[in-house]
């Protein structure tokens, strides 16, 4: 065979490959895109810069009440109390500290959060996440994995790799790019926890998710259940500043 006919026959070998990789391309930047417009990401400005979560989660047999307050670009505060008030707990973030505060029977302590829990509380109060205008962030690296079912439905399913090393695969809706189950992998790939985000509602136009249930060797470990939602409640940033007492 002529050296021109088996360069076009190999070029033509490659053609399904080429086309595979650009098809893949086209569906991650859709599914993306799509992520970010529900949340503001296709507005020329953002619609949504804070929220205001309120509601209860079990945890170890136990049910408490949870306020989350988040605001961009890094702004996280989150209490959790028992249903008589006697003990709480609340996280803070303000973009650079991190923080909490323990109050029980009266006793208070305040301490700061450093090191690898400091980094995790970094990853958990950004307020737009890995998916959200991920052409402009460049904090992380996420790829599509492909095509699978979940529940015995078709998802996509998208891998992030943050800029620490840490791995994440999500799951998300074909159509509505809602996210419908996050998996926290350990460096061999293995899973080292499940969270799957149920009941979307809209808020101002925005889709949340109201139940989220969070799972660990197979056994349920944490169930959240938001009864209120509130949309840019305009908090200021002191309040994520780490208190004096």
């Amino acid at each position: 065979m002529p050296l021109k006919a088996l360069i076009s026959a190999g070029f033509l070998c490659l053609l399904p490959l080429i086309t595979c990789a650009q098809s893949d391309n086209f569906t991650r930047l859709r599914i993306l895109q799509k992520y970010s417009d529900n949340y503001g990401g296709g507005r020329e400005a953002d619609a949504l810069t804070s929220l205001s979560v309120e509601g209860t989660i079990e945890q170890n047999g136990s049910t408490y009440k949870f306020l989350m307050r988040r605001k961009r670009p890094y702004g996280f505060r989150y209490r959790l109390s028992d249903k008589g008030g006697v003990h709480s707990a609340i996280i803070g973030y303000d973009g650079r500290k991190g923080w909490m505060r323990s109050e029980s029977n009266g006793e208070m302590n305040l301490s700061e959060i450093k090191g690898a829990a400091l980094e995790a509380l970094r990853e958990q109060a950004h307020f737009d996440g890995p998916l959200f205008r991920h052409f402009e962030n460049s904090e992380s690296t996420v790829s599509l994995l492909g095509r699978r079912q979940l529940d015995g439905e078709p998802v996509y399913v998208i891998q992030v790799e943050s800029s620490v090393g840490r791995r994440f695969h999500y799951f998300l809706h074909p159509r509505k790019a809602h996210i419908l189950r996050i998996d926290a992998l350990d460096s061999d790939g293995e899973i080292t926890s499940t969270t799957l985000y149920r009941n979307y509602q809209e808020v101002d136009g925005v889709p949340f998710a109201y139940e989220i249930e969070t799972i660990v060797e197979g056994e349920r470990v944490s169930l959240a259940q938001v009864h209120k939602m509130a949309v840019n409640p305009g908090l200021l940033s002191i309040y994520f500043e780490m208190p004096s007492r």
